[in-house]
């Protein structure tokens, strides 16, 4: 038989508690649970003190027994409490009222957390006032949530209970974000981050996840919902778990991983139901059902499987409602039309749907969501018209909520909520074959951030010295690889910069504006006006083809060109071809080939691109609107093209509501010019030496001098800033495309903020004209955010090129500027007369239609 455990000393005691306490503090479940058993059987029935002190520990033990799952174990200690030493009963309330509320027993967990609240005091009163906030907050009443979270802060400042106020200031962030302020809720969140324990990771990086989700941006969504996992499982937080994989299955059924959302929905439903969460595991079985139908493509079902479905959500949607949980009872009622529409019986779906009525500006996802089916509903019985303003309404909503963010990230990444709606509309839209309905369709269906107006974030000292800050770092990690020493160390500073960089930019809030989209007469006015006589030459691609819209002053038509397979494969081939012509020391065999290759792919995209258009003018400028691997082909190297101006943009409305502005401007070099080269670039100092000796006054930093700051400092307003520098386009982070300068990058980020910047912007470097396309059909990399900054034209090359040949091409562009060629003109010019050699250079931005 063991000998019986030691009774506790009185000096112990307060020691052992404030272990226990650091322990479910920290999330350490399992460390809890077994800590609070070993304590119990040391202390002695009877004593006084003893007899309190047991109160306590049973509180925490019952709240580490519910979040691992034993609900009923975890109810008859709180009642053994209750029957305790009655000075504990505020203590206790308070905990059983978190308890109930994090199993779904809402209303319940507000009455328990009333009658704490009512006699508690000083730090129990902050525990009382924290949990009832969670409770109302999940009850959806905002306003009485913000009132008690607001208290529990100043309360918890009050009695130095800053463990506490933390968690209070960063679920006013999570309020924000329930309320609609994603900017701001990342703003709160990150403030209440600087004041957060070392421990605290879990719930803070799932409430970061969440409102990410929200804004569009998975990827990063996915970041912190990792983090937030981890610490879950580690911590046997099994409450917190189950919430964690709610949202991985929304985040992956995004992403159209559907079958790995039903999953993280299944196991989510598994534990909530170990644990007695009823509710919770209601909660995951919608996730499971709605899993299919977040993505663009879901997959079929049988008339009886819909049915089957429908049926059930309708029951899921009716206990939701019951349990006072509305919203997430919409979106079963939505799960519900989807299924029942997909069954045969549009009536009934229409009736069901006439009952839902979205709250104003609180869940865009579920506005867009009811817009959609309305509209899908409409157009299956033949009311287009109807149909297309549902979508209409819907996208308008999207755009004014994507020009609330101030982060071009965040701005892109929300397109991913209006897919659905885009898509089924350009189908109509393409379907009808209506020259005008397309081009409104397809302004609507993509690059919705290049009608927002320019972002240009306030002045932010912190921001700025990040940035100093990876520049340095990331000069340094480049050195070091170069000598072949590379330095974990420096990878991982540079990569946890680049992070910070990215959520401070997050933080910004926008201007809440956008342009729509504009119409097709008002198009061919413009290009009427223009004595050029330029065209608009728009592309769409999609379900394994592509397709042309054409429209001059007079016509507008709409081609189909044939297939467009394998289009991703294609672009990397003709990248890796230009990539070797640009190289220095190829043998020349390998150049032949390589430029047998290009040639063969060029006349292949001229006849599958070009040959087609009957409508499109031999000659005369030409506005390209596209996007992804379209937007990259090197359009003035193809055959039809060669020596005629072409602008590359993707939005018809921001390039001529731009080009009007340019017309009454005059030409850019009048307002100045700074030419800026770059290291290791061996023509580059002789090029911007050129190009700067051809305008009297012109800036020059070259060598040392030609830096991050002298060029931020030094660009013209209104002028050209011309960079001679190696380049990278970041395909991951496209906002972290860069220049080479003397004391390292400069990035997208870094000229984002600038208030006065260059009208045209000339990167004679490497591949920075690429762009990567965010999920939701938004274009993003350093051209593009150049003129989502301000600037109105950006030459840039769309792969690799040569230095010698950059050099050259530049300096007969500059001349033909000055010649009185607006830039996409003196691009082709310039081009052209290169004759053999390989200028992949694209004209992107506002080249025209007024000033070309």
């Amino acid at each position: 038989m063991a000998p019986a455990a030691r009774p506790l000393t009185a000096a112990e005691l307060p020691l052992l508690l404030a272990r226990i306490q650091d322990l479910a503090n920290a999330g350490r479940t399992r460390d809890t649970v077994v800590l609070c058993r070993r304590t119990l059987t040391r202390l002695v029935p009877g004593d006084p003190d003893h007899e309190s002190f047991a109160v306590r520990v049973r509180v925490n033990l019952a709240t580490a027994l519910a979040e691992s799952g034993d609900t009923t174990g975890a109810a008859e200690l709180f009642e053994q409490a209750l029957a305790g030493d009655p000075a504990h009963r505020a203590l206790v309330r308070t905990a059983r009222g978190l308890v109930l509320a994090r199993t779904g027993r809402l209303e319940e967990a507000v009455a328990e957390l009333d009658a704490a609240a009512a006699v508690a005091e000083d730090r129990i009163l902050v525990g009382a006032l924290i949990n009832r906030g969670l409770a109302l907050m999940a009850l959806g009443r905002l306003a009485e949530a913000r009132r008690d979270t607001a208290r529990a802060v100043t309360e918890a400042e009050r009695v130095g209970d800053l463990g506490t106020a933390f968690m209070g200031r960063h679920n006013l962030g999570y309020l924000r974000y329930l309320g609609g302020d994603l900017p701001g809720a990342l703003a709160e969140m990150a403030a209440a981050a600087e004041l957060a324990p070392e421990d605290a990771v879990g719930i803070p990086a799932l409430d970061r996840a969440q409102v990410l989700r929200a804004a569009g941006l998975t990827t990063e969504a996915r970041e912190f919902l990792d983090l937030a996992l981890a610490d879950f499982r580690a911590n046997s937080s099994t409450a917190d778990l189950v919430q964690g994989l709610l949202l991985a299955s929304e985040i992956d059924a995004a992403a159209g991983r559907w079958e790995d959302g039903r999953r993280s929905a299944r196991e989510a439903r598994r534990l909530a139901t170990r644990r007695g969460d009823r509710i919770t595991a209601r909660l995951a079985r919608l996730a499971e059902l709605r899993a299919p139908f977040l993505g663009l493509d879901p997959p079929p079902r049988t008339v009886r499987q819909a049915r089957q479905e429908a049926a059930e959500a309708e029951v899921l949607a009716g206990e939701l409602a019951a349990a006072g949980l509305t919203d997430d009872a919409m979106s079963a009622t939505f799960v519900q039309v989807e299924g029942v529409l997909d069954g045969g019986d549009a009536r009934r779906a229409t009736e069901i749907l006439a009952g839902t009525v979205p709250r104003d500006r609180v869940y865009t996802a579920h506005v867009l969501e009811q817009a959609y089916l309305h509209a899908r509903l409409d157009i299956a019985a033949g009311r287009t018209g109807p149909g297309l303003s549902e979508l209409r309404r819907g996208l308008d909503r999207l755009a004014d909520f994507q020009a609330r963010f101030g982060s071009q990230d965040m701005q892109a990444g929300a397109a991913v909520l209006g897919q659905r709606l885009a898509r089924l509309g350009l189908r109509t839209a393409v379907g009808s074959g209506s020259p005008a309905g397309i081009l409104h369709w397809l302004e609507r269906s993509r690059a919705v951030t290049t009608r927002l107006p320019a972002i240009g974030p306030p002045d932010d000292s912190e921001l700025a010295g990040l940035l100093a800050e990876l520049r340095l770092s990331a000069g340094q990690e480049r050195q070091a690889a170069i000598a072949g020493t590379p330095d974990p160390a420096l990878r991982r500073k540079v990569a946890e910069l680049r992070r910070s960089i990215r959520h401070r930019s997050w933080t910004t809030a926008g201007a809440g504006q956008v342009q729509r989209p504009i119409p097709l007469a008002a198009v061919q006015r413009a290009l009427a006006a223009d004595p050029d006589r330029p065209a608009v030459l728009a592309y769409i691609t999609g379900r394994g083809g592509i397709r042309a819209l054409v429209i001059t002053a007079d016509t507008a038509s709409f081609v189909p060109l044939g297939a467009w397979v394998d289009s991703a494969e294609r672009h990397r081939r003709r990248a890796a071809d230009l990539d070797m012509l640009a190289a220095p020391r190829i043998p020349a065999p390998l150049r032949a080939v390589a430029r047998t290759s290009l040639q063969a792919e060029l006349a292949d995209l001229d006849r599958t691109l070009l040959a087609p258009l009957r409508d499109l003018p031999a000659g005369g400028p030409v506005l390209v609107v596209a996007v992804g691997e379209a937007a990259t082909v090197p359009w003035t190297l193809l055959p039809s093209m060669r020596g005629r101006p072409v602008a590359v943009h993707s939005s018809v409305t921001a390039a001529l509501n731009g080009a009007a502005v340019v017309g009454t401007t005059g030409p850019a070099f009048r307002r100045g010019v700074l030419a800026v080269g770059g290291p290791d670039v061996p023509s580059g100092e002789k090029e911007v030496q050129e190009v700067a000796a051809r305008y009297p006054g012109a800036g020059l930093l070259t060598g040392a001098a030609a830096t991050g700051a002298a060029v931020l400092a030094g660009m013209p307003d209104g002028g050209v800033l011309h960079v001679a520098a190696h380049g990278h386009h970041e395909v991951e982070s496209p906002l972290f495309s860069h220049v080479l300068l003397a004391d390292g990058p400069l990035f997208g980020y870094d000229i984002a903020p600038v208030r006065r910047l260059p009208a045209e912007v000339v990167l004679s470097s490497c591949d920075v004209g690429r762009s990567a396309l965010r999920p939701g059909g938004e274009p993003l990399g350093l051209a593009v955010a150049l003129l989502r900054s301000g600037v109105r034209t950006v030459v840039a090359g769309v792969s690799r090129v040569a230095d010698d040949v950059a050099a050259e091409t530049m300096v007969r562009f500059h001349e033909a500027l000055i010649g009185g060629a607006g830039p996409a003109a003196a691009l082709a010019r310039a081009v052209d007369t290169m004759g053999e050699e390989i200028a992949p250079f694209s004209c992107f931005g506002l080249g025209g239609p007024v000033r070309w």
